[in-house]
């Protein structure tokens, strides 16, 4: 506790500091007042601390220097705090895109070493700094910047180290606090927080630096936020996509930096199914665009990640344009809603789609919210289809065959090879005809399947021949039609169809029959044992079970799942129900 004689000193002292400040004295033995007037010296210091010269001088200095002459030691102090000034005399440029910029800072680093450059002047380079606003800079401008913060990076600890542990200004404070200022990790350590919507350190950090809105440091502060959010657990990182999102939309400056990371981290996420926000958001057609569009040039940003990345969100936009080509489109032409489960099962090899729009549903896209936003997702990627007004048609491509399907019964799908095309696959407009898409109608195509009830067996057994087969069903041999009157020599020879149909699958099958002659189809069906098993090993949970005996009994195949597909292909084969069993069976006799 101060005696009344050091009391006495501390006061004369502090009045000789106020008054060096223009504050007024206190008188002696009055302690409230003497804490405001000490109050009011700190924070006079600190004003003085961070103290800039008039920004008419400042902004004349950078016009000078941007334009060539020469400075006085007056305006290279000066021209410190407005090397980010948009210069309205010279189109808006700025100094930091000057050429006489690198001579510049390295007269202020020597200064620096030599203990000699003013700290406001060094204050003033900090300014610059976190006044530069790169949404318009030019590449001069920005690479100036990075010169700037490589010059701030090297004299700090010379300016530190002269600052010494007397009393500093808050931006010091804030300096010494974290060096990683003036890096290209400036905002790494805030990032968390703000965030998580704790913004506190960082408002306190733009109060101590005077950081403006329009400073860079924001946009990174985005791009920090998603490197942290990438270093979390799955979840987490999950969670934070949306509120990502929508700082990477405020903040765009670092936004293809930030996607990038984004779509890498959820690629490596145990589970990668699509992500609807982050998909509509990376495919607009102000960000990244339709992933479609890479293989034609019109999307370029995609290349800035892996294929497998790519690939991922091709497979999200391909799956949402084959689900709402028939939810969507097909479900008002009263289309076979068995397409939509049907074409489901070669999701994973369908590395390509495109929609092609007929002139009424480009119309009802005005009343129609589905029709309007999936008309807008595959803007500059879907075509028009000019001939048939009510008529949507929808492309996939599996492996080396391109499908056209169409949204109205009767129309039938075609199949042709990829690299044989009728037609240009990137075209704008088509007739919808013989002449383009139909052209399989009167001419050869790899295959061509109608939509009666039932169709979906006709049409794997197509795929089946050209080699696509469902999606994680390995096939066991190859598939090829197979006439009646071959047919009918196989019921009577087994061996030679396990042979030509694959004798583990076959082994399989018959492995519990007991009596030689009851291992083939019934005698009065219209397939045989091994095309069931096909058929049925389609479908996760459906299983034959064959109870013939030479005494009675009947061949049963059970859908613990009951599903509509799976029946309707059961009874094109001839089966029928039995509510007792809950199952399909095969009525022979």
């Amino acid at each position: 506790m101060l005696n009344g004689a050091a009391l006495q000193s501390l006061t004369s002292k502090l009045q000789l500091v106020l008054g060096s400040f223009g504050l007024p004295s206190v008188e002696f033995g009055q302690p409230r007042l003497l804490q405001e007037a000490a109050e009011e010296a700190a924070k006079t210091f600190q004003g003085y601390a961070k103290a800039r010269p008039s920004k008419a001088d400042a902004y004349a200095a950078a016009l000078a220097f941007y334009r060539g002459q020469t400075l006085d030691d007056r305006q290279i102090d000066l021209v410190a705090c407005a090397l980010s000034e948009p210069l309205k005399e010279v189109g808006n440029a700025r100094a930091l895109g000057s050429p006489r910029l690198l001579a510049l800072l390295d007269g202020y680093k020597r200064q620096a070493v030599a203990g000699d450059l003013w700290r406001l002047t060094w204050f003033g380079l900090l300014g610059s700094y976190f006044a530069f606003n790169p949404t318009k800079a030019t590449k001069a401008e920005v690479e100036g910047w990075q010169t700037l913060r490589g010059c701030l990076q090297n004299s700090w600890p010379h300016i530190d180290k002269q600052s010494g542990n007397k009393v500093v200004p808050d931006w010091v404070v804030a300096m010494r606090r974290d060096p990683a200022l003036v890096t290209d990790n400036a905002a790494y350590r805030y990032a968390l927080d703000y965030l998580r919507g704790d913004d506190e350190g960082v408002k306190r950090l733009s109060e101590d630096l005077a950081i403006p809105e329009s400073s860079w440091f924001w946009h990174a502060l985005v791009l920090s936020a998603v490197k942290r959010c990438a270093e979390q657990t799955d979840n987490d990182f999950k969670e934070a996509i949306p509120q990502i999102l929508t700082l990477i939309s405020e903040r765009p400056v670092y936004r293809d930096e930030a996607l990038e990371i984004l779509l890498t981290r959820y690629q490596r996420c145990a589970d990668s199914s699509v992500h609807p926000q982050l998909r509509d958001y990376v495919c607009r057609k102000d960000v990244w665009r339709n992933p479609k569009l890479r293989a034609a040039g019109l999307a370029t940003a995609w290349n800035r990640v892996s294929d497998d990345v790519w690939q991922m969100v091709l497979h999200w936009v391909n799956r949402a344009n084959l689900q709402d080509f028939f939810a969507v489109l097909a479900a008002r032409r009263q289309a076979d809603e068995g397409r939509l489960e049907f074409w489901s099962q070669y999701m994973e090899q369908i590395s390509w789609t495109r929609l092609i729009f007929s002139t009424q549903t480009r119309a009802l896209a005005w009343g129609n919210e589905g029709i309007k936003n999936l008309i807008a997702r595959e803007e500059d990627s879907y075509a028009t289809i000019s001939t048939n007004a009510d008529v949507d048609a929808f492309m996939m491509q599996l492996g080396e065959y391109l499908v056209v399907e169409f949204s109205k019964v009767p129309n039938a799908a075609y199949v042709y090879k990829a690299d044989a095309l009728p037609f240009e696959p990137y075209s704008r407009e088509y007739t919808g005809t013989s002449d383009d898409l139909k052209f399989g109608f009167r001419n050869d195509c790899a295959a061509r399947f109608t939509h009666p009830h039932g169709w979906q067996t006709n049409a794997r057994t197509e795929l089946q021949v050209l080699g696509i087969h469902p999606d994680k069903i390995a096939p066991t041999a190859s598939v090829r039609r197979v006439p009646a009157s071959e047919q009918a020599e196989r019921r009577a020879t087994p061996d030679t169809a396990a042979q030509s149909y694959g004798g583990a699958l076959l082994d399989r099958a018959f492995s519990h029959r007991a009596h030689q002659g009851l291992n083939d189809a019934p005698a009065s069906a219209p397939f045989t044992m091994p095309m069931l098993h096909r058929m049925t090993e389609l479908y996760p949970g459906v299983r034959i079970d064959d109870r013939r005996r030479t005494d009675g009994g009947r061949l049963w195949v059970e859908d613990p799942q009951q599903r509509v597909i799976v029946g309707n292909e059961l009874k094109l084969l001839g089966f029928k129900w039995a509510n007792s069993r809950q199952a399909w069976y095969f009525p022979e006799n």
